[in-house]
């Protein structure tokens, strides 16, 4: 849908320089979700729970090389007033990739007089217990995904006036 090409060409492209950016259909309901009026006979309700899986190419940094990203992103909560977006991502190919899960979660709520409020967060898993390496871990990752937040808030901020 139109969302998730501007996420994947304005944001992720365009902003951050990832590359090989994929981003698959929601689990349900794909021409729906996102848009600013949705048909009589769909229940947003139903968007809550729904899944997408989508990857992309981050470029080195002064820490890792270049490597790939594999995401699944799901709907927390979907009505007039918010909506709240979780995403699982792994890394594997950095150093220690195999060791932890991103947890980022990004909530946007509606102020009304078309103004909003998001709120973005980053927590690591380490599903099979911390390495010796966890706060450089941590810091990497807060590092990263606040890059990340920042480039969608401000690429949303350029481009507000272009949608409905």
């Amino acid at each position: 849908n139109s969302q998730a090409e501007f996420m994947l060409k304005a944001v992720f492209e365009h902003r951050l320089g990832y590359l090989e950016n994929v981003c698959g259909d929601w689990s349900n309901h794909n021409e729906h979700v996102g848009l600013p009026n949705t048909p009589d006979d769909i229940n947003i309700d139903d968007f809550v729970g729904l899944e997408r899986e989508g990857s992309y190419l981050m470029p080195k940094s002064a820490f890792v090389k270049a490597n790939t990203a594999h995401e699944t992103a799901m709907i927390e909560e979907y009505n007039d007033h918010c909506f709240a977006i979780k995403h699982k991502t792994l890394t594997p190919d950095v150093p220690y990739g195999n060791t932890f899960i991103a947890w980022t979660k990004i909530v946007v709520t509606n102020l009304g007089s078309n103004a909003s409020h998001m709120v973005c967060s980053v927590e690591p898993e380490f599903p099979k217990g911390s390495p010796l390496v966890a706060g450089q871990i941590k810091g990497g990752m807060r590092s990263g995904t606040a890059d990340k937040f920042l480039a969608i808030s401000e690429t949303i901020i350029k481009y507000a006036e272009s949608f409905p």
